[in-house]
């Protein structure tokens, strides 16, 4: 058996933030260094994260050495973070064959409010990532960002960015309240990325805002104990715009990742929604004629890493919507250690859906040529 992983992550480099700040002021995303504590993403001219910090696999937070490595910023990083053609090493340290990398700096750019920093922002992330993942392009898969929610902007970018490589966007979990994704000013984009087939990740820790859309009394996803636990909530509000307004009825060929909000919540969530177009048909668009279940088997995938009750309800959210993921190189990944952890959380789980969680379905929703791997 072998095993893919659909959640792992690029750190950005310098370049992806070069000029930025030169051209439209301290508004924009920028890289700086603070003495003895290393380099920081500033947005806003306010310090957001430390670059370090993403990109630690293997190492526990909190120790001297921990801490000494995130002070050093760029060099303080795992070798294949910064050489992709080491991270194939390390790749095959940790038993996979290859990754799709979503964002991690560039997810915090989806809450920038100005359109021309986000999409030069992000038209620079996409050039940097098919830079980088040049040594094998099966074997890493890099997404791209879009500027959510300036519609034409989005489009012009998937065009450009899909055409030269790119094989999937990352589009924010939570877009402005008012325009959500069920407003038919998408369509375009929607249009675009279904002729196109590329894959959309909604990611966690990104939304239009840096509240990714939560209650002010719960905090942020990445900053409170209520803000991450009910994090889901965020993607979760998506997928009900998505096919409530109908969208997954009109491009029934767009496909949705859900990325790292783990899994367990998705079997009730899924019951819980057909229940409520039950209770309140009249909030379905016409175009939707099946349960809203039936569209999320078509239209969507969800992320685990190490999510046992996620597995223990694998066949109510459908094994065919479940890929794995190791989260590489976050300080929380499982990298080295996904084998024991996969046979701890899949005990007793059939070869057959094993395969298809770790491998199969990934392999058919990257379009992945095995020959490369």
């Amino acid at each position: 058996m072998q095993f893919y992983s659909c959640d792992s992550h690029v750190v950005e480099g310098r370049a992806v933030f070069d000029g930025l700040a030169e051209r439209f002021g301290e508004t924009a995303p920028t890289i700086k260094m603070e003495p003895g504590e290393g380099e920081f993403l500033y947005i806003g001219g306010q310090k957001r994260v430390a670059v370090g910090r993403f990109g630690i696999a293997g190492n526990r937070l909190g120790t001297p050495e921990t801490n000494a490595k995130i002070a050093a910023g760029y060099d303080g990083l795992n070798p294949g973070v910064v050489d992709p053609n080491k991270r194939l090493a390390e790749q095959e340290q940790d038993g996979i064959r290859g990754e799709v990398m979503y964002p991690s700096l560039s997810m915090f750019t989806f809450a920038v409010e100005d359109p021309a920093i986000k999409a030069a922002a992000f038209r620079q992330h996409n050039d940097w990532i098919l830079d980088y993942c040049a040594p094998n392009r099966d074997r890493l898969i890099g997404i791209g960002c879009l500027p959510v929610p300036d519609v034409d902007a989005c489009v012009a970018e998937a065009k450009r960015a899909g055409e030269l490589g790119v094989r999937g966007f990352a589009i924010p979990s939570h877009a402005p309240i008012d325009q959500s994704y069920a407003d038919p000013m998408y369509d375009p984009l929607w249009a675009v990325l279904e002729d196109m087939q590329l894959p959309v990740t909604m990611h966690i820790f990104t939304g239009t805002s840096f509240d990714c859309g939560l209650p002010e009394h719960w905090g942020t996803p990445g900053g409170t104990l209520k803000g991450y636990t009910l994090s889901h909530t965020t993607v979760a509000n998506s997928i009900m715009d998505l096919i409530a307004s109908g969208v997954v009825a009109r491009f029934p060929g767009l496909k949705f990742v859900c990325a790292e909000f783990e899994t367990g919540w998705v079997a009730h969530f899924k019951q819980r929604l057909d229940h409520a177009a039950y209770r309140t048909p009249w909030e379905l668009a016409d175009e939707v004629t099946m349960k809203p279940s039936q569209y999320f088997d078509r239209n969507f995938w969800v992320t685990f890493e190490d999510d046992a009750q996620g597995i223990a309800t694998r066949h109510d959210i459908g094994i065919g919507n479940l890929v794995w993921g190791n989260d590489y190189p976050h300080h929380d990944s499982i990298w080295p250690n996904s084998m024991k952890t996969l046979d701890d959380v899949l005990a007793g789980v059939p070869d057959n859906e094993r395969q298809a969680m770790v491998w199969d379905n990934v392999m058919d929703l990257y379009n992945i040529d095995q020959a490369n791997l």
